[in-house]
């Protein structure tokens, strides 16, 4: 199995960090030095997303492997050792893009911070309902734009996680992956003066995954319409924002 290794992030300020997660999911297994075997190896491993996404942990094997990435059977087992190795690859694969795509958000959102008034960062400070209104805002459309648009990566997510479960290896990878992921969220909510900043950001991190298994079961208008009120009221509870605890829609997901 690929080892993975931590970046040590203790003791990073804020305007260091710039919203960048402090334990990152990073790649130290074996290494292809020439850029084209790199590639190829790359390759293998989104074709292996890509199954992972479409057939579930079952259908990965060397030789559907290898058909998906257009490569000789032999690639398959030249880059990693077994198919254990390859799915663990996979995962911290997509550990690593999911990341990035996640730091890239947090500086988003840093951004919005660092305009705001100094007021309304602080728990129950004016201007404090406008700037929840506004991060509900972009994080509906962020989480959106995830469910709608990435829908694959979305899925594959969901079906390394439930083999986690499984898997005392891809159980590491899965505990390393929601780490990083409380870690940036975490110093967000630093930054609004949110009591339990650490607990409040596991929290979260569960009921976005939740929301992305709902954004995976249901589709359409009514998807879109939850997704909005159940932000609002997540924000609303988080940053003591009353006002925004009753605006959910109601309404129920109805099944396609």
């Amino acid at each position: 199995m690929t080892q993975v290794q931590q970046a040590d992030g203790a003791g990073v300020e804020h305007d260091r960090l710039e919203g960048q997660s402090q334990n990152p999911v990073r790649y130290s297994g074996r290494k292809a030095y020439r850029a084209k075997s790199e590639q190829r190896r790359v390759k293998i491993l989104e074709a292996t997303l890509r199954i992972a996404a479409s057939e579930g942990i079952r259908g990965i094997k060397h030789r559907s492997v290898a058909r998906e990435a257009g490569v000789p059977l032999a690639s398959t087992t030249y880059y990693f050792r077994d198919i254990h190795e390859l799915i663990g690859d996979a995962f911290t694969l997509f550990a690593e893009k999911a990341q990035d795509n996640l730091d890239q958000f947090y500086h988003m959102v840093n951004m919005v911070l660092d305009a705001a008034t100094p007021e309304s960062l602080n728990r129950g400070g004016p201007g404090r309902e406008a700037l929840a209104r506004r991060l509900a805002s972009i994080v509906t459309a962020y989480l959106g734009e995830q469910f709608s648009q990435r829908r694959e990566e979305v899925l594959a997510e969901q079906v390394f996680l439930m083999e986690a479960l499984r898997d005392p290896d891809l159980g590491q990878l899965a505990r390393q992956h929601r780490a990083a992921w409380v870690s940036g969220l975490e110093e967000l909510l630093l930054r609004l003066d949110v009591g339990s900043p650490r607990r409040d950001a596991s929290l979260l991190v569960s009921v976005v995954l939740g929301l992305g298994y709902d954004g995976l079961l249901f589709r359409g208008e009514p998807q879109a319409q939850y997704l909005g009120g159940a932000v609002e009221r997540m924000l609303g509870l988080v940053m003591g924002v009353p006002e925004l605890l009753g605006v959910a829609a109601d309404t129920e997901i109805s099944k396609k």
